[in-house]
């Protein structure tokens, strides 16, 4: 299987980042792999870090330095473009923060042949001994609902964006990563596009830990959570339009909770006025 594999970083040593020590740990002793293995290391950060790519044998590494921070969809949409140029079959997509496992490269690696309707493949994502990715897509509130079982998902399923294998042709008729995201629900836009034009995912059973700091309002800063609330309220006008009712009221019960019990105001103050803008 070829494929190009893409690690986005910001304000961080690409060297020193949980991904790709685990990467290197568990990817760069499978000889047998590594000739149809290409790795991007898409540096988001305002200035660049020393790193030698020709400094690991027997795999092809790329740095490429953007001090642009246009957010991971210009960074994927880069490792689509090389995937093309490439040959490669499938992208395989990783933030900075994801523990990767020997278990995960082998089985990823040594897939068997999937039908063209699977467009992803993805493993089980936990963070802080909660299972967070896939969940089902139809409801609100999705990890109060029974967990997907490996194998492929008929029903409709979001997975984070890290550890998810993408077919390259299936992106080509996406026409790559849609900018409109381009950091926060870009998982939630590819996955609901996945099924709309009727492919499948296939969850392997495997397990990776990933750090997850938006699930803590204490570790989102105000910023951040401007940009995670207004691609929220795109993607639930613009796509997943079905839910839209029900999240207009979710988003009220939000702003009360916040209101009570988050000590930032300005959150909820916030959310209270894209409430009333929408």
């Amino acid at each position: 299987m070829k494929l190009t594999a893409v690690v986005v970083f910001y304000k961080q040593n690409p060297e020193q980042s949980k991904t790709f020590q685990t990467l290197r740990a568990s990817l760069f002793s499978k000889v047998e792999y590594l000739q149809d293995i290409d790795l991007i290391l898409y540096d988001n950060s305002p200035t660049a870090h020393s790193l030698d790519p020709l400094g690991y044998e027997g795999i092809s590494i790329t740095y490429q330095h953007d001090p642009r921070n246009l957010g991971i969809a210009t960074a994927y949409n880069y490792a689509w473009s090389r995937a093309k140029e490439n040959n490669s079959d499938w992208l395989l997509l990783f933030d900075h923060d994801t523990e990767v496992t020997v278990e995960y490269i082998d089985k990823m690696l040594s897939l068997p042949t999937l039908d063209q309707e699977v467009a992803a493949v993805v493993p089980r994502i936990m963070s802080e001994n909660v299972m967070i990715s896939p969940v089902y897509s139809h409801s609100l509130r999705p990890l109060q609902l029974e967990s997907p079982k490996p194998g492929i998902q008929e029903k409709p399923v979001m997975a984070i964006n890290s550890g998810a294998l993408i077919r390259t042709d299936f992106l080509t008729d996406l026409n790559g990563f849609n900018k409109e995201f381009p950091l926060d629900y870009l998982d939630h836009w590819l996955f609901y596009e996945i099924y709309r034009i009727g492919k499948k995912v296939f969850l392997l059973d495997v397990t990776l830990e990933h750090e997850l700091s938006v699930m803590d309002y204490s570790r989102v800063s105000f910023a951040r959570y401007q940009s995670i609330l207004d691609s929220e309220m795109a993607f639930y006008q613009n796509y997943h339009k079905e839910l839209y009712p029900s999240y207009r009221k979710q988003l009220g019960k939000r702003f009360l909770k916040q209101l009570l019990t988050v000590k930032n105001k300005k959150i909820a103050m916030y959310t209270l006025k894209r409430l009333f803008s929408m």
